[in-house]
């Protein structure tokens, strides 16, 4: 893995992230009694791991890894995506395979594949038997060269690649409703059953993983199976930003028309992941205008947020505006009913899916929803890690091998805070406003409690620097890791600020 640092680090080492040859001793522990058992190898593997690159980055890559199954010759982890999988693959691959020779005794090669369409292999998604062989875990391959006979995608056309393979999944009759999400459901059918726009536009609000996406794909199913006549356009953020630049680089009316009226020659526009557009002004600017355009047409227009418009920091206060004067609906966490539902609905599944003989207690069953207190996204992870270990150990699901399963994961902690969580609590902890928090001014009794909420919410989160400077009214990434520095530096000089931060960390830690 010699080109390791030139391919993803421009030959410079992060601060968190060294190659196997430079770990020093305290980083890897070197005296780790080697052993044959694949569960107890993991776990010495992965506590290497997080010492080797940083609770961070183990979090966001190689963390994400189970151990799906072993014998005496493969060990096969399994990744929650294909992105995820390659990237661990091209990024850490030498680094799990030398960990892993270091705790096991046996000469044990690593395989970890993505393809799902494996017909006749006993694996849970992400995993394909197939691929083994070819892993960069287990050989090195040259990286395939890009041809030339690729075609470019047509300006306003949407990428053919489709990032929910399986597209029955994502119906109205397969979308679990409840309280927190209801009214966005109601409103979904509602659209799909009706070209009036009463309200226009719409928008659906909530934190990622609470099945915005679902909905959208269910809208656009449903019209195309009872209305396939109406001519509906749903988009991602990302298409549209890419297809716009694309526009505007062909320097010619023609394409720029044609990328408009891709947007507008419709008699419903869905956009998911809306908030992403406002990040980029020349985007922005078109979106405010297709925004006029269709409402002033008639024709409806419906976007999906992970947040409120009022949130969208770099939105311009005009289209926070025309974004908040149709009909806002948010999506709530879910609670422990609809969790309940949830599993039900995933049981179910699993059965029809060649499970049929799968059977989950009730004490078990409550444990999970109780204990995953997330996403329904979260929810399902958790749900497929205890099945598939469960599975492939020939273990019966009971709560005590779900308790079992559960204590080695990821959900074993309490929920991920939210960066608004984390602004309102230090907020309310050093008694200053949510206004005085996102403002520009620097007095010592603003700029200090800021500065805790920006440390907090870099310990606490997986949020990107510039996307926590963002959410503190449009904040560069440099005042982030100021504040990140200042903060550690002044926990071990004045106590009275380590105590409220401290009394703040319990806050976020209680269930």
């Amino acid at each position: 893995m010699s080109d390791w640092h030139d391919k993803f680090d421009g030959g410079k080492n992060t601060p968190t992230e060294r190659t196997p040859d430079e770990a020093s001793p305290n980083q890897i522990d070197e005296n780790t009694l080697k052993s044959n058992d694949p569960e107890q190898v993991w776990r010495q593997v992965q506590n290497k791991l997080r010492a080797f690159l940083g609770n961070r980055v183990h979090m966001s890559w190689t963390g994400q890894l189970a151990l799906q199954s072993a014998d005496e010759h493969l060990a096969v982890l399994n990744a929650p995506s294909k992105f995820v999988a390659s990237r661990i693959d091209g990024k850490y691959g030498d680094l799990v395979r030398k960990l892993w020779s270091e705790c096991d005794t046996r000469n044990v090669k690593i395989g970890c594949g993505t393809a799902k369409a494996t017909p006749n292999v006993k694996t849970t998604p992400f995993v394909n038997a197939r691929t083994f062989s070819q892993s960069r875990f287990t050989q090195k391959t040259s990286a395939p060269q890009p041809s030339s006979d690729i075609p470019k995608r047509e300006l306003g056309q949407k990428s053919t690649a489709n990032p929910l393979q399986n597209k029955d999944r994502f119906t109205f009759d397969n979308f679990v409703v409840g309280g927190p999400n209801e009214l966005a459901f109601a409103i979904a059918r509602r659209v799909a059953g009706s070209r009036e726009s009463q309200y226009n536009p719409i928008v659906i609000h909530g934190p990622h993983g609470m099945g915005k996406t679902h909905l959208l794909h269910a809208l656009k199913t449903e019209i195309e199976k009872t209305d396939p006549a109406r001519r509906v356009n749903l988009i991602s953020a990302e298409d549209f930003v890419a297809s716009f630049v694309q526009s505007v680089r062909a320097q010619g009316r023609t394409a720029i028309d044609a990328f408009k009226s891709s947007l507008r020659d419709v008699d419903l526009l869905i956009i998911d992941d809306a908030h992403f557009i406002a990040d980029k002004p020349g985007s922005q600017e078109e979106l405010m205008h297709t925004l006029i355009s269709l409402v002033d047409s008639g024709k409806q227009i419906l976007l999906a947020s992970d947040r409120h418009p009022q949130a969208i920091n770099k939105a311009s206060d005009r289209l926070k505006s025309h974004l908040c004067g149709g009909l806002l609906c948010d999506i709530g966490a879910a609670d422990y009913e609809l969790r309940l539902r949830i599993l039900d609905r995933l049981i179910e599944r699993r059965r029809v899916g060649g499970h049929p003989t799968l059977a989950m207690p009730s004490d078990a069953r409550d444990h999970l929803a109780a204990r995953i207190n997330a996403t329904p996204r979260d929810l399902e992870g958790a749900f497929n890690q205890v099945v598939a270990r469960l599975e492939f150990l020939g273990k019966p699901l009971t709560l005590e091998s779900i308790q079992e399963a559960l204590a080695h994961s990821r959900y074993t902690g309490q929920v991920r805070p939210t960066v608004d969580k984390i602004q309102r609590a230090t907020a309310k902890q050093f008694d200053i406003s949510m206004e005085d928090m996102l403002s520009k001014r620097r007095a010592r009794a603003i700029a200090r409690p800021r500065q805790v909420a920006m440390y907090l919410a870099k310990t606490l989160t997986t949020r990107s620097l510039p996307d926590i400077g963002r959410r503190f009214g449009g904040r560069d990434h440099t005042t982030v890791i100021h504040a990140v520095k200042r903060i550690e530096q002044l926990r071990t000089e004045d106590s009275g600020l380590n105590t409220n931060i401290e009394e703040l960390l319990e806050t976020f830690n209680k269930p």
